[in-house]
């Protein structure tokens, strides 16, 4: 079994992986804004199985936040905090959970200068009145101290930040990790010392307002297992996901690197992929994790590159998690004379179900 199940996240990021039998094992990637937690995610998790595969409290294998933005660690944020509360009243805790996987960005910073973020933190901490910055930087602050009281810190089997290269087989499933590599972290670690320097944490405040900062931190992860892959890209610009790929040996000039599912980097915006990207990239399963209504997202732009880079007879479907009435409009325009398929989660739906096996 090799399952994805992509919740209703608005406009954000939050789905499942299953695989592994004959008990299910699942990851949870990102967790949407904090509303979907009670709308969505909370009444999915309490229908998974215990550790054991029987009684007890619902189990999730591995929770991975992508990074910290809040349509991402919104839901996580609050998943753990319901954790620690029952924890601090003696309760029994609603989930239990194997491994986090999650880059702090200040740990990120500091891999590369160490002892940057501490003499930042106070600027950072200032600022965090803005609006952006302040609602992702303080979800990121709680996030860790709630998780590190769960026993959950250290990224475990990885030991450390997961960035280009790291490698695990988690039950069977194989995992490498794209992104974040040098380059980004070189980015990251120039806005930080040019607030340090300037003594003005705007600097790294307007990066969450247009999203370098975060997005530069994202997490990639290709999955593998039994044969199939998926290609989880979180917010990560195009261009480093191929760098990643590259540096990797797994996209050469022999030919576009196929996986059986992508979801596609930050929602389908044209601001993280250029055309080039789909031709290096394929898969069966294009997903886009987005509503349309905050953002312009996806962007027409994008679907018309990733279209444009098949051949007409190529089968392949394009996933929405939300009707996107300009979205499906283009996708339509663009089907004409094509084999591809839309695929729209309907309203009624807890989930958008892809590819084989059927989650418990």
């Amino acid at each position: 079994m090799f399952t994805f199940e992509f919740l209703d996240a608005h406009h954000g990021d939050c789905f499942l992986v299953h695989w592994g039998a004959p008990h299910d094992r699942v990851m949870l990637v990102d967790g949407g804004p904090g509303g979907v937690y009670r709308a969505t995610l909370r009444d999915r998790l309490r229908q998974l199985r215990g550790a054991d595969g029987g009684g007890g409290p619902p189990h999730l294998d591995v929770v991975c936040l992508s990074h910290i933005d809040e349509d991402h660690v919104g839901g996580l944020d609050r998943l753990f905090r319901d954790m620690r509360q029952a924890q601090q009243d003696g309760d029994e805790l609603p989930y239990t959970v194997g491994t986090l996987w999650f880059n702090a960005v200040e740990e990120l910073v500091d891999r590369r200068a160490p002892g940057l973020s501490a003499s930042v933190r106070p600027l950072l901490e200032h600022a965090a009145s803005d609006t952006a910055f302040g609602a992702s930087y303080q979800q990121g602050r709680t996030l860790r101290n709630a998780t590190t009281a769960l026993g959950l810190a250290g990224n475990a089997p990885f030991g450390g930040p997961l960035t280009e290269g790291a490698e695990t087989v988690l039950d069977d499933l194989d995992v490498t990790v794209v992104a974040p590599d040098e380059k980004a972290l070189a980015e990251l670690e120039e806005r930080w010392l040019e607030a340090k320097q300037r003594g003005d944490p705007g600097v790294i405040s307007a990066g969450y307002t247009d999203g370098s900062v975060p997005n530069l931190s994202s997490i990639v992860l290709l999955l593998g297992h039994e044969g199939r892959t998926a290609l989880l890209t979180g917010d990560a610009r195009g261009d480093r996901v191929l760098s990643g790929l590259s540096a990797l040996g797994l996209l050469d000039d022999s030919g576009p690197l196929h996986v059986d599912l992508l979801k596609l980097p930050h929602h389908g915006s044209d601001r993280n992929v250029e055309a080039g990207f789909f031709e290096q990239v394929r898969a069966d399963h294009y997903v886009i994790s987005a509503d349309g209504l905050r953002h312009h997202h996806p962007s027409e732009n994008t679907l018309r590159w990733l279209v444009e880079s098949r051949a007409a007879d190529d089968a392949y479907v394009v996933h929405l998690t939300n009707h996107i009435a300009f979205a499906e409009e283009e996708l339509t325009r663009l089907r004409e004379g094509r084999a591809f398929d839309i695929d729209v989660r309907a309203p009624a739906e807890q989930a958008l179900l892809i590819m084989e096996g059927d989650p418990p």
